[in-house]
């Protein structure tokens, strides 16, 4: 028997099981197709979609896939992840909840409250699992640290959030207290602010 549900309301609020936990959503028009073999949850309108420790707003939610594994969001996306002390706002994002991982083509602003950073680049992808964040196209980051803001700049950057480590590769430079370092690969131990650099270096340090 085939079953569609098209509902258009003020405020629908649903939850669903899926996959390991459940999620939750929200949307002032909301429209579902529970045919079997093309499950898809479409949310408009102030959207909002909780999995998890996981919040996201937008304009437009999609949730599909096998279990609602995948999750959509286009026009003034909105993440906050209170467990993992981050929070983003970008223009359209892509969420695997199998694979616990954000894909991000377009401007993206993070901010890591855990480890006093903030970032930026044109496209991001996010390993929630693994803390691992990679920045790619006018990728920066801002940590602040005792002597003031450290701010890194490079082609590509790979952070990894539980060891506090930053890779920088490509045009990579670093402004700090004010002195400024410049090279094709640099790599930042944020905890203790141990600056290690590589191929064609150039710096200018502040006595």
């Amino acid at each position: 028997m085939r079953k569609h549900l098209i509902l258009t309301t003020l405020i629908a609020l649903f939850t669903l099981p899926l996959i390991a936990e459940d999620i939750s959503f929200q949307g002032g028009s909301t429209r579902m197709n529970m045919q079997q073999g093309s499950k898809t949850v479409l949310l408009e309108n102030s959207a909002e979609v909780q999995a998890g420790s996981i919040l996201l707003r937008s304009n437009t939610i999609e949730l599909y896939g096998e279990d609602f594994r995948y999750v959509r969001c286009e026009g003034d996306v909105f993440l906050q992840d209170e467990e993992r002390g981050i929070s983003l706002v970008t223009s359209s994002l892509l969420y695997d909840r199998e694979k616990e991982t954000l894909l991000i083509d377009s401007w993206v602003e993070l901010e890591d409250t855990n480890n006093q950073v903030t970032a930026s680049a044109a496209r991001m992808e996010f390993f929630l699992k693994d803390g691992i964040v990679l920045l790619q196209v006018q990728a920066r980051l801002l940590k602040h640290t005792d002597d003031g803001p450290m701010v890194c700049r490079s082609d590509y950057m790979t952070f990894d959030r539980d060891k506090e480590m930053l890779d920088l590769k490509g045009r990579a430079s670093i402004v700090w207290k004010p002195d400024t370092y410049e090279a094709q690969t640099i790599t930042v131990d944020l905890k203790t602010e141990e600056i290690r650099m590589e191929g064609s270096i150039k710096g200018t340090i502040h006595g």
